[in-house]
């Protein structure tokens, strides 16, 4: 057989081939990533330790009612932003000792109004939580007031919470036992056991739930509570799914807080059961979780700290207690992991915007992001396409989007397409900026709230935003 006949033949075998099986991709070629077009920019991650809205080291602070004086200062507490810890969460704990049997007084609720005030002065957001003792021992009983006490409180506290729901990050149920924990109690049963014992709890879950504004979680202690309260108020007892995330409900606003973390096997009566923690492993994905550590003990070290933080989606953690912990892992150089990585920590990778854009024409920004923070940003916020005008930064158009950040999960890389028609007047050079602010009036315009991305040499501090690019509008 000639060299020209087993060419054919070869070429009629491909055929057939071809035929049966398709296209025949090349090996080198299988997989091959899509090749960005050209004009894509890229963007650098930084290293750098700075502070972000609602995530991050928390400061605890006490307000008694022995001690009615003392009050949170605004220029204090924007001055924390600056400092090492980078500082904008703040569990706010108020200890209604004295009022066990009788109305809060006007004097303690003002104080309420002018923390809430001092922290929107301030830059920052509070985890709040109230209770009536700060002790489990005998001579300190009772350690709770009784329920129709805590009713008629939470009906006091109620138009402040509501006033004041922009600078609240989440309600931590507390009222009952003490620090609010729900175990050490007089007027709840300790260890309950039959549905009709944890009524006159989910009463008072119910009334924090119906009084705190419906955008604004209420975080219970272990996850065997919410468990238990979905079961009862005939809910399916599971977690959260992306469908029910974020809704007006009573499961997707029951969030959780675990004050015993990493502090024994089982955190100290967190958890009974590996159900319970596959449970808040989900749950979390949709809720806040925070916390402090309880104990030193062989589970502490920061390495372990890491992985459950990754595991359950920690946005914020007390940085003081306890101080044997915090400090092993300032010391084991696990903290500014931590101060990285808690809540949020969004990476611009790369962005592809229109070529060429026309004024009064569809302009298209196509951004890729990942998430290496421990959890996605948890309350509502606002995502706009910025234009400011190179030579007048008077000329400034902003265009809202749709796109919803409680969305970019921690772990993951998300690919979303911005658009707008520019406004028919533009003309020359623009920065375009990425703007993730508050959506509440009173913050939204204020750069402190607004989600600063981890790159290098696009965080405008005095505005807020994160730059993309500048292009030229014809």
């Amino acid at each position: 057989m000639n060299i020209t006949m087993k060419n054919h033949l070869f070429l009629l075998f491909v055929i057939l081939l071809t035929a049966a099986c398709g296209t025949v991709t090349p090996p080198d070629q299988q997989n091959k990533p899509e090749k960005d077009p050209e004009g894509t920019i890229y963007y650098t991650e930084t290293n750098e330790i700075f502070a972000n809205p609602e995530r991050g080291l928390l400061a605890q602070i006490y307000y008694t009612s022995a001690d009615l004086k003392s009050h949170a200062d605004g220029s204090v507490i924007n001055d924390n932003r600056q400092g090492i810890s980078k500082l904008t969460v703040y569990l706010h704990s108020y200890y209604l000792t004295d009022y066990m049997q009788s109305d809060i007084p006007q004097e303690f609720l003002d104080r309420l109004e002018t923390n809430m005030n001092a922290l929107r002065q301030g830059g920052g957001k509070a985890v709040v939580r109230f209770s009536y003792k700060s002790s489990f021992e005998q001579k300190d009983r009772p350690w709770d007031a009784s329920p129709e006490w805590i009713s008629k409180h939470i009906d006091q506290i109620a138009p402040y919470l509501q006033k004041h729901s922009d600078v609240i990050i989440c309600v931590q149920c507390g009222f009952i036992g003490s620090w609010g924990e729900w175990y050490y109690s007089s007027n709840f049963k300790m260890n309950p056991q039959k549905d009709e014992d944890f009524e006159p709890r989910w009463k008072v879950l119910e009334h924090l739930l119906q009084i705190v504004p419906e955008d604004r979680q209420v975080a219970l202690r272990t996850p065997s509570f919410k468990i238990r309260y979905l079961k009862m108020r005939g809910m399916e007892a599971t977690p959260l799914t992306k469908e029910e995330a974020f809704k007006n409900t009573n499961k997707a606003r029951i969030a959780a807080h675990n004050d015993c973390f990493i502090s024994s096997s089982n955190d100290v009566g967190t958890y009974h059961s590996d159900v319970e923690r596959e449970f808040w492993q989900e749950d979390t994905k949709y809720t806040f979780m925070g916390g402090e550590t309880c104990e030193k003990c062989s589970y502490s070290k920061g390495s372990n700290a890491i992985e459950q933080m990754e595991k359950y989606h920690w946005s914020y953690i007390n940085r003081d207690y306890r101080q044997e912990v915090t400090n092993m892992w300032r010391s084991d150089g696990t903290m500014d992991e931590m101060m990285r990585r808690l809540g949020y920590r969004l990476v611009l990778d790369k962005a592809y915007l229109t070529q060429k854009p026309k004024a009064d024409s569809l302009f298209e920004a196509r951004l890729q992001l990942h998430n290496v923070g421990f959890a996605a940003p948890m309350n509502k916020r606002d995502v706009e396409l910025v234009f400011i005008n190179a030579t007048n930064a008077e000329e400034k158009y902003v265009y809202p989007q749709t796109e919803d950040p409680r969305f970019w999960m921690a772990g993951d890389t998300m690919k979303f397409t911005l658009n707008c028609t520019l406004d028919k007047k533009m003309s020359g050079e623009y920065y375009v900026y990425l703007n993730l602010p508050d959506p509440y009036e009173s913050l939204h315009n204020d750069p402190r709230y607004s989600i600063r991305l981890a790159n290098d040499a696009i965080w405008e501090e005095e505005t807020g935003y994160n730059r993309l690019t500048k292009i030229k509008v014809e």
